[in-house]
C-alpha cells in the first residue's frame, strides 16, 4: 500500500545579509515603473515629486516622522524627503502622502555593518513586508497573480518554485511559509494602499480637496515645492475627518496588522 506523504510547506528565513538593504534606489517592479511613469507626473491627483530612477522605498506620513526621530538615536541624517503629494487648489498646500530617503548611496543611511541600526524599532512596512514587494489582493490591471509580488531575495529560492497558482492555495501557502509576518505586513500595507486611494476619492466628492491635475509637470513640481506643506493623516485632522485621538487608532491598526489579521480568516488559515 503506497502512503502519501504530506509535504510540509518551506519557511521562509531571513539570513540577515543586508542586500536587500544595500540596493534601494529604483527598486521598483517593473509594471509600477510603466504605471508610475504615465501616470503620476501630473495626469493624477497624485504628483510623483522625483524620478522613479532616483526613489527609494516609500514611507507613509506617520513613518517618516518615527525615522526623522529615529535617525537622531543612531547619529544619522537619513535625508528624508518628500516623494508624493497632492497640490490642494482649495487650502492652496501640498498634502505629503509619502516620503522617502535621499541616500546619497545605493544603501539605506541606516544600515551599518550590513545591519539595521533601527531594526529594534517598529521600523516601516516596506522594511517589514520584505521579500514582498506587495501582497496578493492588488491584482493591477489583470496582470499575472504573482508577477512583481517578490522582491529579489536568496533566501527565496526554495520558496518561489511551490507557490500555488489556484489564489485560495497560495493565499494559504503564503501565510505559513512566512512565520516572520513579512506577508501579514504586506497585505496589511495593500490595505493602507487602498485606504488612502479611497480616502483621496471621498476627499474629492466632498469637494474638500481641489487636486492641481493635467497641468504641466515642471509647474506642478514647482507650485507643490514652494507650496506650504502639511502631512496627509494631520490634513485629515484639520479638515475634520479625523480626530486627533482616531488618527493615532488608525495609525495603530495599521501598525498592528489589524486588517490584514482580519482579512486572511476568511480563507480559514
Amino acid at each position: 500500500m503506497l502512503i502519501k506523504i504530506q509535504s510540509e510547506t518551506p519557511k521562509f528565513k531571513c539570513n540577515a545579509c543586508g542586500s536587500c538593504c544595500s540596493h534601494i534606489r529604483g527598486i521598483v517592479p517593473k509594471e509600477d515603473r510603466e504605471f508610475l511613469k504615465q501616470n503620476v507626473f501630473g495626469k493624477m491627483p497624485v504628483v510623483q515629486l522625483v524620478p522613479v530612477e532616483q526613489m527609494t522605498f516609500p514611507l507613509w506620513d506617520w513613518e517618516a516622522k518615527r525615522f526623522k526621530e529615529w535617525q537622531h538615536e543612531v547619529n544619522v541624517d537619513a535625508k528624508i524627503k518628500p516623494l508624493r503629494a497632492i497640490m490642494d487648489l482649495n487650502s492652496n498646500k501640498a498634502i505629503i502622502l509619502t516620503y522617502f530617503m535621499d541616500s546619497k548611496t545605493d544603501a539605506c543611511p541606516l544600515l551599518k555593518d550590513s545591519k539595521c541600526s533601527i531594526y529594534h524599532t517598529k521600523r516601516a512596512y516596506v522594511c517589514r513586508l520584505f521579500p514582498f514587494n506587495r501582497g496578493p489582493f492588488l491584482n493591477q490591471d489583470g496582470m499575472h497573480l504573482k508577477e512583481g509580488m517578490f522582491g529579489d531575495c536568496g533566501a527565496m529560492e526554495h520558496i518561489l518554485p511551490q507557490v500555488p497558482d489556484d489564489f485560495n492555495k497560495m493565499v494559504k501557502f503564503l501565510n505559513e511559509a512566512f512565520p516572520d509576518d513579512s506577508f501579514l505586513n504586506a497585505v496589511q500595507n495593500d490595505i493602507v494602499i487602498e485606504w488612502m486611494n479611497k480616502t483621496i476619492i471621498d476627499l474629492m466628492r466632498k469637494r474638500i480637496i481641489k487636486p492641481a491635475m493635467n497641468y504641466p509637470y515642471n509647474f506642478l513640481l514647482e507650485r507643490i515645492t514652494n507650496a506650504r506643506t502639511i502631512d496627509f493623516t494631520d490634513f485629515l485632522v484639520q479638515v475634520g475627518c479625523l480626530t486627533e485621538k482616531e488618527k493615532e487608532g488608525l495609525i495603530s491598526r495599521f501598525d498592528d496588522n489589524v486588517d490584514a489579521k482580519e482579512k486572511l480568516k476568511q480563507f480559514e488559515l
